[in-house]
This record gives structure tokens, sequence and C-alpha cells, in this order.
């Protein structure tokens, strides 16, 4: 029996990483793709409420194409758009990292949560890096975890794997480190500006870097050159507080 791959991603139907990671995950499985229509990134776990979704036929690739956001895709792929159950749905290759408190806003990590939080195990994919981007080597190694994850791992329940890949030739990633989520929160703020109009108006700022808040944490990890696999929980319970927050009386 041949898997079957949901791929999706936050970049839009058209983004050169979806279309490489594709191309990879064809040669271990029957891959459809459910995905944006435009560039949804940084929209984290949203979905549609107030509006109707509407899925068009993708004409060269096997999938479809929803207005609007990647849980969306998710949601109404394994719903009411895939004839079966997928074995496996990825998120990705996304253009920038989503390491560190990037998961959050991600949409690429949310909707590989939307995908464990149906019982479908699935990989969030990135490549670290923005401008004259070669994603050739991250969707090999994107294919490399999916096959092993399919044919060999056994996951616990509710578990997402997190891939960020380095942007650097392959010939300098010294591996793969399966590490944790680096708490570390970037330095950003809002710049005041003022339009052609006079009206005013914010823009998000901040400088990214790799530097992580632990030796064994994800943001290490790439700025030391390995690809870094992190396994993040949808359960947020924070297990140790619950016997503290139990002597609490009303």
């Amino acid at each position: 029996m041949k898997h079957r791959i949901l791929l999706t991603n936050d970049d839009g139907v058209r983004a050169e990483g979806l279309r490489a990671c594709y191309d990879e995950l064809a040669k271990i499985a029957d891959v459809t793709v459910v995905a944006p229509t435009e560039q949804r990134s940084g929209m984290s776990h949203s979905i549609t409420l107030e509006r109707p979704l509407r899925a068009h036929k993708l004409k060269d690739l096997p999938g479809y194409m929803v207005d609007y956001t990647p849980v969306d895709c998710v949601k109404l792929a394994l719903k009411s758009l895939l004839p079966e159950r997928p074995h496996l749905v990825v998120s990705g290759i996304n253009r920038g990292s989503n390491a560190g408190h990037l998961v959050h806003y991600s949409g690429t990590v949310a909707a590989a949560k939307e995908a464990v939080l149906n019982g479908v195990p699935a990989v969030a994919t990135s490549l670290c890096g923005w401008k004259g981007l070669n994603f050739s080597y991250a969707a090999k190694v994107t294919r490399e975890v999916c096959q092993q994850v399919l044919e060999t791992a056994n996951l616990p329940e509710r578990t997402i794997l997190n891939l960020n890949i380095p942007d650097r030739p392959e010939g300098e990633i010294k591996g793969l480190r399966v590490c944790r989520q680096s708490l570390r929160m970037f330095p950003d703020d809002y710049e005041h500006r003022t339009d052609p109009r006079g009206e005013p108006y914010w823009w998000l700022t901040g400088v990214f870097s790799f530097d992580g808040q632990a030796p064994d944490d994800d943001l290490n990890a790439i700025k030391e050159g390995y690809v870094a696999l992190t396994p993040l929980n949808v359960d947020w319970t924070n297990a140790s507080a619950l016997d503290a927050l139990r002597r609490l009386k009303i």
C-alpha cells in the first residue's frame, strides 16, 4: 500500500518551497496539495468563521487551493476534500525559520498542529533563510525525515515534528540534531511612521538571530549548521503548576 500525504503551507500554493517539497514527497507517497490561494504567513491557528470557504482544483498539481488560512486548508481537506484519510500531513517548505518562539505565530506550524489535533501525524518544515533560496536540499531532507516517520517512527500522540533546515550549502550541513524549542524571545518593536496623507501607521521591526537560550535548543543547532528537529506537544497543560493551583480555594 502506498502512503498518502497531504501537503500544505502558509506561503501560498504558488510558493517555490511547496513545489520543491511536492516533487520530493511524490517519490515516496501519493501527495495531494491543499494550500492557501495567497501568502498567509503569521496567521498562526486562525480559522475563517464569517465567510464561506472556496476550494478550486489545481491545474498543475493534484489538489486544491483554498481561500483562506493554512488551518482552513487542513480542516477542509481532512473533513471534506480528501477521499481517504492521509497517513501524514506535511506543511512547508516555509521560506524563513520557524524555530524558537516563532512557532507561536507560524501558519506553517499551525497547519501541522491542526492535523495532529485530528489524529494525523504531521511535519512542519522550514528553510531558514529569506533571499536567493535553493529548496532542493531542504526538500530532500524533508522527504528523508517523512519517509522514516511513515515507515519506522513510533511517535507519541499529539506530537508535531518541527523541522528547520539551515540556509547553507549541503556540504556545510553537519547532520541532524534532535533538540528542544528555544525559549529566547527576539527583540522586536513597532516603528511609527506617517503615510503620504499625514496619517500615522506602525511597522513591525526587529533583528532576527539564531542565538539560542540553551546549548541544546533549536536556534543554536541551526546556528551551528545542524538540521534541527524539534518535537512539539499540542497539550499546553503546565503539569508542574497543577498541584500548586489545586491548593487554591474559592
